[in-house]
């Protein structure tokens, strides 16, 4: 995989039952808050039991709309519902179709790959119907804020 963004695919994706915490948070501050979220999430998930059905995501509801606030939903897909508690609530991501972009580098720079999603939607002519959300190949709890990770930027489309 190269050091950055790569040419996007669709890709179907089934339905899955998610564990997540949702905040606000800036976007200076974004890396270290997902690394968080996941910890949270994951010691939640520990505690109940509940081992992750697939690698941790991150939702991007709202980006930038209202100064520099980015609204962000932060978890792990499971394989049934979980009951949540004051923090994390279960959830879902709908199945589809999604224009997918491989990307390797830093968290803190993967912007590119979601540019890269829309420039390559834009051009085919395809809308997206729903939140971004980034999926983490590399567990982000692990490796430093600038160490190079992989994750896909995905971007759900009309089927």
């Amino acid at each position: 995989m190269k050091e950055s963004p790569e040419a996007a695919e669709i890709r179907q994706f089934d339905p899955r039952n998610t564990a997540a915490i949702r905040v606000k948070t800036t976007l200076d501050k974004m890396t270290p808050k997902v690394i968080q979220l996941l910890n949270e999430t994951a010691a939640y998930l520990e505690s109940e039991g509940v081992t992750p059905a697939g690698p941790g995501f991150g939702i991007y509801h709202d980006v930038g709309r209202h100064g520099f606030l980015v609204d962000v939903e932060v978890g792990y897909p499971v394989n049934m519902e979980i009951t949540g508690n004051e923090r994390v609530r279960p959830g879902s991501l709908a199945g589809g179709k999604a224009a997918v972009v491989a990307y390797k580098g830093p968290h803190g720079k993967m912007a590119a790959a979601h540019q890269a999603a829309q420039s390559w939607l834009n051009k085919q002519g395809i809308a997206f119907i729903a939140p971004a959300r980034e999926v983490f190949l590399t567990d982000l709890r692990h490796i430093g804020e600038v160490e190079a990770c992989e994750a896909e930027a995905v971007w759900p489309i009309d089927p």
